[in-house]
């Protein structure tokens, strides 16, 4: 049973390797969508536990994906200290529904993932399944 659970487990890190890549090749270092006219088939969810105490949860509703020291951050809407707008001209643009950042922009505007709150890892592969077809679909909204 644990080689099952270890098979998996390479799997999922390849799949994550692989988005990494796959954002590396088109010079993507961040890509948020907008769930409320995406529509995506699954809202992007992720199931967050806490540091202090595993038993403790919280649902992250995942706006976007962060490419940062080759480590794939979920960006979790509503926790960020950023909204989707501040990434498009309201006043001479229609809204977009993804927006697509370099790796340089993305350093800059929306830092360390790791002393910024609203960046996550967490997630089963389920929900990482979910948030991998978000990223594809909004691949082809861009």
């Amino acid at each position: 049973m644990e080689n099952n659970k270890d098979s998996v487990d390479a799997l999922f890190a390849k799949a994550k390797s692989d988005m990494i890549a796959d954002m590396k090749s088109r010079g993507i270092g961040a890509i948020l969508w907008n769930n409320v006219t995406a529509g995506f088939q699954y809202l992007p969810i992720v199931v967050c536990h806490s540091k202090n105490d595993p038993s403790k949860t919280r649902d992250a509703t995942i706006m976007g994906l962060y490419r940062y020291n080759d480590v794939l951050y979920l960006i979790e809407e509503d926790r960020v200290p950023f909204s989707f707008d501040d990434f498009w001209n309201q006043d001479t643009e229609a809204a977009p529904t993804v927006v697509t950042l370099t790796e340089d922009i993305a350093r800059k505007d929306l830092g360390d993932p790791e002393t910024v709150k609203g960046f996550t890892t967490q997630g089963t592969l389920e929900e990482w399944t979910a948030i991998a077809d978000c990223y594809f679909q909004a691949l082809a909204e861009d």
